[in-house]
């Protein structure tokens, strides 16, 4: 995968970018949109993705979550193919939202939690309404860092959702 970070007030060589991609096409299985704060909260965030994007390639979308009826136009416009969710404490309204369109779209997701924010009855609870996400991702703050204790039990109940529990 190929990341982009997008943002609306940057400058950056889109014919650069392009060229990158498209000489890379063939190696990458999707082609990653970030940013600073989340690119859902960017206008017109199809017109980025489309000016970049390889013909026939996938995008997988990296944001919270919280708009759920941009994520809706970007998947039923064929702008965004995939997800990787980053959930605070709890799995918001916005968020459910999210994975429902994922899901009535055979859209893939993964989920990502800060194990620091988190412990075995909460990311329990994050399982429990993710059932059949693609991966679940603990991130592991070193500046708060956990107990091996811990970690052991929310891969455990994380992989109540989904067998690839990824620790990073």
């Amino acid at each position: 995968m190929s990341i982009i970070d997008v943002s609306d007030s940057g400058k950056c060589d889109i014919e650069e970018i392009k060229t990158i991609l498209e000489r890379d096409k063939d190696s990458l299985d999707y082609l990653g949109v970030r940013s600073d704060t989340d690119p859902l909260d960017i206008p017109d965030l199809y017109k980025d993705i489309k000016s970049v994007k390889p013909r026939g390639m996938k995008v997988l979308l990296i944001s919270d979550g919280h708009r759920p009826e941009v994520l809706d136009d970007l998947v039923g416009a064929g702008y965004v193919h995939a997800m990787d969710i980053l959930i605070g404490r709890e799995l918001t309204t916005e968020q459910s939202g999210c994975i429902d369109i994922l899901t009535d779209n055979k859209c893939r997701y993964a989920v990502t939690v800060n194990t620091a924010d988190h412990d075995e009855e909460s990311v329990s609870a994050i399982a429990g309404r993710c059932e059949g996400c693609s991966m679940f991702i603990l991130r592991i703050d070193r500046k708060r860092p956990i107990g091996k204790s811990e970690l052991s039990k929310m891969t455990t109940v994380a992989k109540r959702c989904t067998w690839n529990v990824r620790i990073s």
